[in-house]
């Protein structure tokens, strides 16, 4: 499966390693496992992760890189965790010289000249990272191990949207044998400060509920400039309506700067991936989301339709 991979990178000496807009624990942690990798397993090229990754794990797990446009002209673009182009943080990797695509989610769009290795069937693009290192003899130093467990901890809900329990659990205590402190990473995720419970406050008294089973919060603008919060951060929060008796499906919808809607939606055991294919987005069968670019009170009356709609089927 990773062969076309091994491939490019034997044959180009600078790589740099792309992620999604807003990037979660998976793209980060995928970022700099898969930089650390290749810095510890090919000594003598050039690795570079780019985007703005996870600032909270800076201190732990690494910075990202900044590189010149030189740089990536001359190296083979890695994309990881991102099915579309336009999702793309850093906009620069079509410059570079050649391509190579890991990512865990429907393969929607095809938008690179080179190998797509693409498991829908992975929990995380974390997974995917350390199946490629050890399908190809590759040594995984610590810094990796702690950065695939918060991939694999956060794209999982915290193990709660898991398929194969039995294979991420084993790929989980190899990673603790490779250093992986689920501690450490567990408690610096679920970091606060005093923002973030003005913004819990927010949404737990402002949610509202759908009597065929939705629980669920519209956010406008306005609102979340009173809370100093971006859009994506916005509905990230959808975590904090999970598992409520009696709703299965949960959702948080805002308005973005430019006026267009953004969401996340999850569920106990309804398919909302195809609700968020509708509006141009993606993800998991229990776990999805997309950015529109119109915001209306017909477009989110339509959203929580398609959701009704998803209960029915």
């Amino acid at each position: 499966m990773f062969e076309p991979f091994r491939e490019k990178i034997n044959q180009y000496d600078s790589i740099v390693i792309f992620g999604h807009l807003n990037p979660d624990g998976d793209c980060y942690g995928s970022q700099i496992a898969l930089r650390e990798i290749l810095h510890q397993n090919y000594p003598n090229k050039k690795i570079y992760a780019v985007g703005s990754g996870l600032n909270i794990f800076y201190s732990y797990l690494g910075h990202m890189d900044v590189v010149s446009d030189e740089i990536i002209t001359n190296s083979l673009a890695v994309i990881l965790d991102s099915n579309d182009l336009i999702r793309l943080e850093d906009k620069r990797a079509p410059s570079a010289l050649d391509f190579v695509k890991i990512d865990h989610h429907i393969n929607t769009f095809s938008f690179i000249e080179g190998p797509e290795i693409v498991d829908t069937n992975a929990c995380s693009t974390a997974e995917l990272i350390y199946r490629l290192a050890i399908e190809s003899g590759l040594s995984i130093p610590k810094i990796a191990a702690n950065a695939l467990y918060l991939g694999m901890l956060t794209d999982t809900g915290r193990f709660q949207y898991v398929n194969d329990y039995v294979t991420v659990f084993s790929i989980l205590k190899d990673l603790c044998l490779h250093g992986a402190e689920p501690k450490i990473i567990s408690q610096i995720s679920s970091m606060t400060n005093e923002q973030s419970l003005k913004i819990k406050a927010f949404v737990l008294n402002n949610y509202k509920t759908n009597p065929k089973g939705i629980i669920y919060l519209i956010v406008s603008k306005a609102d979340r400039d009173a809370l100093g919060i971006t859009a994506a951060k916005m509905v990230g929060q959808v975590t904090l309506l999970d598992n409520i008796t009696g709703y299965p499906i949960w959702f948080i919808a805002t308005e973005t700067d430019n006026h267009g809607l953004q969401a996340e939606l999850r569920s106990l055991n309804v398919d909302v991936q195809h609700v968020a294919i509708a509006y141009g987005g993606g993800g998991h069968r229990f776990a999805a989301g997309f950015s529109y670019p119109e915001y209306s009170i017909d477009k989110v009356n339509e959203l929580i339709k398609r959701c009704e709609d998803s209960l029915e089927e």
